[in-house]
């Protein structure tokens, strides 16, 4: 009876330590698995957001004939003076005067007096404003560049007439939400003798004609829709970047 209950024992230890074992064994493998399965989570954010970024390509707009024509007026006051090329927050003072002054001469001549010294001057609030209007910008600095000279509040150049002259058609435009937008612009140079239709499609342009316009640059803008008091739209340049 006492050999029976040492077996009896023994038997129920040996049972009781196996079970002990597989437990032991089967937590190892749980602690195994928590890793792999937060590397699957992390992994799935990863592949999510760039998803995200790539959706502010923006959507095709469709212009109207007017909003069409008044864009293309926009953009032509840039390739007109022949803006160059620059990044949002990039651009110089210098590239700012110079615009600000050929723009008036070639828009707004009568802003312009003769000087002493053999030139044309305009005075500087002219630029400023015009700088303010196109680019949303404050021309605090006044100063001369390589092209233009800056004295006692005026900016002086020499004359010049009859040279040919830029304009700009646009393509396609994009809408990138909160009023800004990105135009893909076409600039054309024709000769100061030329009387077609500069918002007309260039396939209508006549084919055979000696001053016809020719494509001469690509570029891409990024610009900001306002409405003014009267219900017209105003347009500010943010980049205007070459393709």
């Amino acid at each position: 009876m006492k050999r029976l209950n040492f077996h009896a024992v023994l038997l129920l230890s040996i049972v009781m330590l196996f079970m002990f074992s597989c437990n032991k064994e089967s937590d190892k493998q749980e602690s195994k698995k928590e890793p792999k399965q937060e590397q699957k989570t992390s992994t799935a954010k990863d592949t999510v957001q760039p998803k995200t970024e790539n959706t502010a390509a923006g959507k095709d707009v469709t212009l109207s004939a007017s909003e069409q024509k008044k864009l293309n007026i926009f953009f032509s006051n840039f390739s007109e003076v022949n803006l160059k090329p620059f990044n949002r927050g990039e651009i110089s003072t210098d590239e700012l005067i110079n615009f600000g002054v050929y723009h008036n001469y070639i828009n707004n001549r009568k802003l312009f007096e003769k000087s002493s010294e053999g030139k044309v001057r305009i005075s500087e609030e002219y630029v400023i404003n015009s700088v303010q209007k196109y680019f949303g910008l404050e021309l605090e600095k006044q100063e001369s560049t390589p092209e233009i000279t800056y004295k006692t509040g005026n900016y002086y150049i020499p004359e010049s007439s009859g040279e040919a002259f830029y304009f700009s058609q646009v393509e396609k435009v994009n809408d990138i939400g909160y009023d800004q937008f990105i135009a893909y612009i076409n600039v054309y140079s024709a000769s100061s003798g030329w009387t077609g239709n500069a918002h007309a499609n260039p396939k209508d342009w006549d084919a055979n004609a000696d001053d016809k316009p020719q494509l001469m640059e690509k570029f891409k803008a990024s610009y900001l829709k306002s409405m003014k008091t009267n219900g017209e739209p105003a347009y500010t340049l943010v980049d205007y970047i070459k393709q």
